[in-house]
Order: structure tokens, then C-alpha cells, then sequence
């Protein structure tokens, strides 16, 4: 008893949004040669068009056997209903299918594009990369043979300023010593001076001696 109450309930309720005005939903119309869109609920009403099996159609209102539909060209009318269904016909799926597969084709293709303009700036980036790490492993060979050739320079520069330190004290001890020989050189020329004048002083007292002595003898 309660599930017939359910049952007529539910088709009281579809009954009463069919025929509510505005009440839209869209349905096909089925499998059959030619439908007649008519101006009234009725086969007495005169046709205003046919359609054909697969055709999409706006379901605005029904009433017992008869459903008023709107075309996609905005003709209204009424037609029976059970030559509409709310399934699409296999003819339309079929052709959903093949533009949802040339959808999925060209989102393939566009994808191919992509993937392929990424691989070759992944190439060109590892490229590049491949540059950037030989540049850094140059310079850092050029900047360890600059810190050696640095290291030698202070090297050799600790060494000249040691070397020109030791020159400058041998030049200082040599002029010293050129001194002290000057000095000794006077020394000796002075004393050679002095034996030299003290024996003329001698041989000449020694003359005039000799000579005293010649004369006494005369």
C-alpha cells in the first residue's frame, strides 16, 4: 500500500512540474520516421512541421498524452509523447563521441607540441648549464693559478727585499771598509813621509858632517 502511495505520489509530482509554464528540460525525439509538431494536443490540430528521428527539442509543458515542446529554430507545438525520449540517440552519441575524440586529438596534439617545445628548452638549458659549469671550472683553474702565481710573486718579492737588505749592508760594510783603508792608506803615506824626510834630515846632517871634517883636514 505504501509503495503504491510512493508511486503515485512521484508521478503526481512529475505530472504537476510538466505542466507548471517553464517548467524546461530537453528531450530527442525517438526512433520514428517523421513526428508532426501540431498547433493543439490533438491529431485534429493542423501541423505546423515535422521532425525527424534524433531531432533536440525543449519540453515547456505536458499534458496527458500530448507534450508541448519548442524547437531549436523557437517553433512551439505539441507532439505525443511517447515518441520522445530523454535518451540522446545512438546516431548523436556517436557524433558527441567522434568531436569529443577530435577534442582529445587536438588536446594530444597540442600536448605532443608542448612536450616537444619543452624537451628542446630542457636541451637547450642543459646546454647552457653544461657552458655555465665549464666557464666556473675554467675560472676557478684561473683563479687557483692566480693564487700560485701570487704565492711565488710574494715569494719572490720576500726574497728581493731580503737580497736587496743584504746588498745594502754589504755596500754599507764596503764602504766602511774603503773608509778604514782610506784611513789606513793616509796612515802609511804619512809615516812613508815622515822615515822618508827623517833620512834626507839624516843624510844631511851626515853631508854636513863630512864636510866639516874635509875642511879641518885642508
Amino acid at each position: 500500500m505504501k509503495k503504491i502511495s510512493a508511486c503515485f505520489l512521484i508521478a503526481f509530482v512529475l505530472t504537476v512540474l510538466l505542466t507548471v509554464p517553464g517548467f524546461c528540460r530537453e528531450m530527442y525525439v525517438g526512433d520514428i520516421t517523421e513526428l508532426n509538431l501540431r498547433s493543439g494536443k490533438g491529431v485534429t490540430y493542423p501541423v505546423i512541421t515535422t521532425l525527424t528521428a534524433g531531432d533536440a527539442v525543449l519540453v515547456t509543458s505536458a499534458a496527458g498524452d500530448w507534450t508541448k515542446i519548442r524547437t531549436a529554430d523557437g517553433t512551439e507545438g505539441w507532439v505525443a509523447s511517447r515518441y520522445l525520449t530523454g535518451e540522446k540517440p545512438a546516431d548523436i552519441r556517436i557524433e558527441d563521441l567522434k568531436i569529443h575524440q577530435e577534442t582529445l586529438q587536438e588536446k594530444l596534439e597540442m600536448a605532443t607540441l608542448e612536450n616537444q617545445r619543452l624537451t628542446e628548452e630542457n636541451i637547450s638549458l642543459t646546454t647552457q648549464l653544461n657552458e655555465k659549469i665549464l666557464a666556473l671550472t675554467n675560472t676557478q683553474k684561473a683563479l687557483n693559478a692566480l693564487k700560485a702565481d701570487s704565492g711565488e710573486y710574494l715569494a719572490l718579492k720576500e726574497k728581493y727585499e731580503q737580497t736587496s737588505k743584504t746588498l745594502k749592508e754589504l755596500k754599507e760594510k764596503n764602504r766602511l771598509l774603503e773608509k778604514r783603508g782610506d784611513q789606513q792608506y793616509a796612515s802609511m803615506a804619512i809615516k812613508w813621509a815622515l822615515t822618508g824626510a827623517g833620512i834626507l834630515l839624516a843624510g844631511y846632517f851626515l853631508g854636513a858632517r863630512n864636510r866639516r871634517k874635509r875642511s879641518s883636514l885642508l
